[in-house]
């Protein structure tokens, strides 16, 4: 049966090479959620292309001692899409030697049974899959809860609701957590480059979905709050601006293009600062990287 307890700060005691040892090439914030999320569980709320994967990765290597077979714990890496189970199942493949399954909808699983199910944990080290697969694996109580030694969210802000994510979460996880005596849980590692779906939130709610977030999956959550901090690895976009000459274009239309250019660059600014700050007054009591 598995438990929280921190992995081994040794990814792996095999000796076995791999192709590119990402503790080389990952940079300074990956390492630092990486000890986060050695350390409880952890949400990675980073910006798109910061390599919030290769933080996962880092983090099944430290579990490998737990789930190599022929222990009966194994990973779960849930993903919301059937594209991204084969992408991320790749990214685990690249950068860990543990055996991953991949599973979609597709693949007729919902005619499984039990046997066939155990049959594949008995086997597979790390398992990619939506999550409404996970979900009707636990309300038909092909496997455990208790037996995830490491469960991972990707794009984990869609845990809200009754999603699947949410409903793996209060169904199984959080009824386990409140017991007393509790019995034994999963690390949890969520990763995501917003807490929410929409951009037009006020600071309080967003502040809100933050704390739900963080709530709901039990979990503290990482980030780096100096945007230039980041700017060495991420390309962010930079708004240039173009003169030209009111005579190349009719006055009538230069009029009403103007107006909409003068919105919508007033639009862009407003939302820039909006979004910093709610950041900055959002994060004040949570792990954060100046």
């Amino acid at each position: 049966m598995s438990d929280a307890a921190a992995p081994a700060a040794a990814a792996d005691a095999t000796g076995e090479a791999h192709k590119e040892d990402p503790e080389i090439v990952a940079r300074w914030y990956q390492l630092e959620a990486l000890e986060r999320a050695m350390s409880g569980n952890t949400v990675a709320f980073l910006d798109t292309g910061a390599g919030k994967t290769l933080i996962a990765g880092l983090l099944l290597r430290s579990y490998a001692h737990r789930v190599r077979k022929p222990a009966r714990d194994f990973a779960v890496f849930l993903v919301p899409t059937r594209v991204l189970v084969e992408q991320q199942a790749r990214v685990i493949e690249a950068h860990t030697d543990l055996r991953v399954s991949k599973f979609t909808g597709d693949m007729g699983v919902d005619f499984w049974d039990a046997a066939i199910w155990r049959r594949v944990v008995d086997d597979a080290e790390v398992l990619v899959m939506t999550p409404q697969i996970l979900l009707d694996n636990l309300r038909h109580s092909f496997f455990s809860l208790q037996d995830i030694a490491l469960l991972i969210f990707d794009e984990c802000h869609r845990a809200k609701g009754n999603s699947p994510y949410a409903c793996i979460l209060k169904e199984f996880y959080h009824p386990v957590m409140n017991s007393r005596p509790r019995g034994p849980l999963p690390r949890i590692f969520g990763m995501t480059a917003s807490p929410t779906d929409s951009k037009n939130l006020l600071q309080e709610s967003y502040s809100k979905r933050i704390v739900e977030l963080e709530n709901l999956l039990n979990s503290k959550v990482y980030t780096v709050d100096n945007e230039s901090a980041l700017s060495e690895y991420i390309p962010f976009a930079t708004t240039r601006i173009v003169q030209y000459d009111d005579y190349i274009i009719p006055s009538n239309s230069h009029n009403h293009i103007k107006t909409c250019l003068d919105r919508l660059q007033e639009k862009e600014t407003t939302r820039q600062n909006s979004t910093t700050k709610f950041l900055k007054a959002s994060l004040q009591n949570i792990y954060i990287k100046a």
